[in-house]
């Protein structure tokens, strides 16, 4: 009889373990997925992305984000092919380790933020209501589509 109880207490604990994963599952499946067509920087935000470019990116992407050759373009069509269907966070974070080139990771968060706002103008998506957050959460949520919009 007790091991009866102790196999019911196992299938139980077995049960509900597995609701508890069933929930989660669908808590993260409902999290809402945004694009970067939804206006998610704002005109300011992008305006301050544009000083931030100009000091420290814009000697190799050029003034109109178009590259030298070596370094690559930044909109149109290589803009999309590069960030195309990854969210905000995995370009956030591409760029941050890798840029500016020589001292990787040495701006502040925020103005790798404002840069990606500017480089999300540049490229035609519309400016929202509500910056661009640097919260690597928020931006996961963020998916860049491949089309132009």
């Amino acid at each position: 009889m007790n091991g009866r109880r102790m196999s019911r207490r196992g299938t139980m604990n077995v049960a509900i373990a597995a609701a508890a994963a069933l929930l989660l599952a669908a808590g993260v499946a409902a999290q809402e997925t945004i694009s970067t067509a939804d206006g998610v920087f704002t005109e300011e935000q992008a305006a301050r992305g544009l000083q931030s470019y100009t000091q420290e990116c814009a000697a190799c992407h050029l003034d109109d984000l178009m590259g030298d050759g070596i370094a690559f373009a930044l909109v149109g069509d290589a803009f999309h092919f590069r960030w195309g269907e990854l969210s905000l966070s995995d370009m956030v974070l591409a760029i941050r380790t890798t840029m500016p080139q020589g001292a990787p990771a040495s701006l502040s968060p925020q103005a790798y933020i404002d840069i990606v706002a500017y480089m999300l103008q540049k490229n035609d998506f519309p400016a929202g209501d509500t910056e661009l957050s640097p919260d690597p959460a928020e931006l996961e949520s963020i998916m860049i589509p491949t089309f132009e919009p």
